[in-house]
């Protein structure tokens, strides 16, 4: 029985969302805001890009310690977090960018909240956490060369 524990934990890890999300969706809650491309949905992720169709944009982060947060950026910019948080600074700084706010928590209730809170919020979720209470606005897995 003591070799089944390990196992069991190994096995969850390994196939857990966090692990293994390939395919984001990149949501909203306004349904006035339109599908995005892949380049416009790069801008806005590389604080490059503010507002769509003359609509400022407030984007929301997973926490800075999520392995989904960490993957999200990975295969859409090619971006470590590290990376990410090095081009952020030097935005920052330099007073042209707005970082997305840092949500606390990584799961769906806690983005629909913020979602609800913010009409002109867009957030990255893995794409099985999608409902019908949110707005695709665009869609990439691993068969999407970004």
């Amino acid at each position: 029985m003591r070799i089944a524990g390990p196992w069991w934990v190994l096995c969850v890890l390994l196939f857990s969302t966090s692990c293994i999300a390939d395919q984001f969706a990149i949501i909203t809650k306004k349904n006035a805001l339109p599908l995005l491309t892949d380049v416009q949905v790069k801008m806005l992720y590389r604080g490059r890009l503010t507002h769509i169709n003359g609509t400022h944009i407030q984007l929301a982060d997973l926490p800075a310690d999520s392995s989904i947060r960490a993957h999200f950026y990975l295969r859409l910019l090619g971006k470590s977090p590290a990376q990410m948080q090095a081009i952020r600074a030097r935005q920052s700084f330099s007073g042209k960018f707005i970082p997305p706010y840092e949500l606390y928590n990584e799961d769906m209730h806690t983005i629909s909240q913020w979602l609800d809170e913010h009409p002109n919020g867009i957030a990255y979720i893995p794409q099985d956490w999608l409902s019908d209470q949110v707005r695709i606005l665009y869609r990439f897995g691993d068969e999407d060369a970004l």
